[in-house]
């Protein structure tokens, strides 16, 4: 196989994700609306990354072009394994080796190395820039969870969603909509001005 070659079957690959829809939206029965797809999503840390580093100043000395190379690739594992979400339990148990496997398999040519280095960062979540495009990830899909949050039918959500031990607490303290579950599961995983995010979100969803 040739450069050339090379080159497109890793693009033809990624181009799938433009067709892959997220999983969760479609466990949760988001109705009325195109559900996003995977690159979307991508798309969406990308931005929201943008966005945080350029209105906070705490993230002076972030390397913002590592962080965007991260976001840019973190899904890259989906194309072989498919969207896996946290209620997947089976498929979870397994989805980090599997993921391993994947990326390496996707980049397995030329200097393909450093996108490795970069993903595993990224998966042992220790440096500045691996926990900020973590945060990036959790709140893009809870920002998401929020503009979904009149087009979910509860009615017909997966049963699996609705049984989870956690999902059934929320509902017992009040909480009863999707979007908030997704922001009460993550609201603790946040710091510095994902935290204030969260904060305010949290008053939207109330309608403060």
């Amino acid at each position: 196989m040739n450069t050339s070659e090379k080159i497109l079957e890793f693009y033809f690959a990624t181009n799938k994700l433009k067709n892959t829809l997220r999983t969760g939206w479609i466990y949760w029965s988001v109705e009325g609306v195109r559900v996003e797809s995977i690159a979307e999503h991508v798309f969406g840390t990308l931005m929201l990354a943008v966005s945080v580093y350029a209105n906070s100043k705490e993230f002076e000395d972030l390397d913002i072009e590592k962080v965007a190379l991260m976001l840019a690739l973190h899904e890259t594992e989906e194309i072989l394994i498919g969207d896996i979400t946290i209620y997947d339990k089976e498929r979870l148990a397994t989805k980090k080796e599997a993921g391993r496997k994947a990326v390496e398999k996707l980049f397995k040519e030329g200097n393909s190395k450093k996108f490795l280095d970069v993903i595993a960062e990224f998966e042992k979540r220790e440096t500045n820039e691996a926990k900020f495009a973590y945060m990036c990830d959790k709140m893009e899909a809870d920002l998401q969870a929020f503009i979904y949050r009149n087009n979910f039918n509860l009615k017909n959500a997966n049963p699996t969603c609705l049984n989870d031990k956690d999902i059934k607490n929320m509902m017992k303290n009040g909480l009863n909509r999707p979007d908030e579950f997704f922001l009460e599961s993550d609201k603790n995983k946040y710091s510095g001005a994902f935290k204030d995010l969260a904060f305010h979100l949290e008053k939207l969803e109330k309608g403060n």
